[in-house]
């Protein structure tokens, strides 16, 4: 949107300017639910910002050496990439691999993360984490453990990676999922915010006796939002890029833009598999199951605890 300035005077015979502007913010892919509920439904559904934990499988038959993961459930907003930076450096040079289950979020910070995952040569799964005693993210749950571990269960089964969660799926160098794991896009929405600013434009004289003329923001407000699925240009060159860089095929875009942003279409086993969107489908838990610690040779995320 072209911008709009309105001139009027104030009663100190200031010259003061009122502009409406679009500001354009991240592209996100919206939520969506899994029974394909109405965007504005989703939107304003209770939700919760991604929270990685390290987890620790809860089983006495394989302690004191145990797998341990990466778990990371919630939305993918502006914070997650910090979040999961954070979670990174406790971990250090231990490469555990990343459970996610997420209806989706941000785009831009998907792809972010997704390019960290890779540089790690990380393995991702899309599964869902459920703990022993709480969940991290209540307020009054402690980890089991001084290093910030928490006992837990991998879930297979029942995990979801909606909307922007299949573009950090992405960044995995082993991408794997269940047969029932639900995995789905939808198209990319563009969220604008249009403000309306006031400023103060003055003449002020400088030392040398020209005269310069300056404005000053004295007031900015919020009017409205604007959202759009078109996708522009450069995030679609970025999008095919980032997708083809991590030996995902392109044509998964065409999907997303063909399912309406209020709908999820979920991919089934032969798309996930053609369109590279997971190299392995593992019908029971593998990666963290309670026997893989007595394998050769060792998987490197088990750990020994006394």
């Amino acid at each position: 949107m072209r911008a709009r300035a309105i001139p009027f005077l104030s009663g100190q015979g200031h010259r003061l300017l009122r502009t409406v502007g679009a500001i354009a913010v991240a592209a996100l892919g919206f939520l969506g639910s899994a029974s394909g509920a109405p965007a504005g439904a989703a939107e304003n559904a209770p939700s919760r910002e991604m929270v990685f934990s390290i987890v620790r499988k809860s089983d006495s038959a394989c302690e004191p050496d145990c797998p341990e993961w990466i778990a990371a459930d919630g939305d993918i907003r502006e914070n997650a990439e910090k979040a999961f930076k954070a979670i990174l450096e406790q971990v250090g040079s231990r490469n555990l691999p990343l459970l996610i289950n997420s209806f989706g979020g941000r785009v831009d910070v998907a792809m972010a993360m997704g390019r960290l995952i890779r540089e790690r040569d990380m393995t991702v799964e899309v599964a869902r984490t459920d703990y022993r005693r709480c969940k991290p993210w209540d307020a009054k749950c402690k980890p089991d453990f001084k290093d910030g571990a928490y006992y837990g269960y991998a879930n297979l089964t029942f995990g979801v990676c909606n909307s922007a969660c299949p573009i950090l799926l992405a960044g995995g160098a082993r991408r794997i999922a269940g047969p029932l794991a639900g995995i789905g896009v939808h198209q990319i929405v563009t969220t604008r915010e249009k403000y309306r600013n006031r400023y103060k434009v003055y003449q002020e004289r400088l030392g040398n006796g020209s005269i310069v003329t300056k404005r000053e923001l004295v007031e900015r407000q919020k009017i409205g939002t604007v959202r759009s699925t078109e996708l522009r240009g450069s995030l679609r060159s970025d999008l095919e890029n980032y997708l083809s860089a991590m030996n995902v095929k392109p044509a998964l875009i065409e999907l997303m833009l063909s399912t309406p942003p209020e709908e999820i279409r979920y991919l089934n086993l032969q798309e996930l598999k053609s369109l590279g969107v997971v190299t392995d489908i593992h019908e029971i838990e593998r990666l963290v199951a309670a026997g893989i610690c007595r394998s050769q040779p060792r998987p490197k995320n088990c750990l020994l605890r006394n």
